[in-house]
């Protein structure tokens, strides 16, 4: 399963250092429950779950790249 584009654009706006009200104001009312359950897990206080809920969607990401790039 790939990222939808929102949680796409959640996991590499935080990736490159966006703060995350900022992601979720730019997302507005159009958030996917995907992009919404990845939103509240980088709100977690817990560094582990957010770099986990990062890393997941951050692969699903790469891996999406890398399969354009070699098609």
């Amino acid at each position: 399963m790939s990222a939808s584009w929102d949680t796409s654009f959640v996991a590499v706006s935080v990736l490159v250092g966006e703060p995350l009200d900022a992601v979720t104001s730019a997302l507005g009312d159009s958030a996917s429950a995907q992009a919404t359950a990845l939103l509240s897990k980088l709100a977690d206080a817990s560094r582990d779950a957010r770099a986990r809920a990062l890393a997941r969607v951050i692969s699903e990401v790469a891996l999406a790249i890398d399969a354009v790039r070699l098609a």
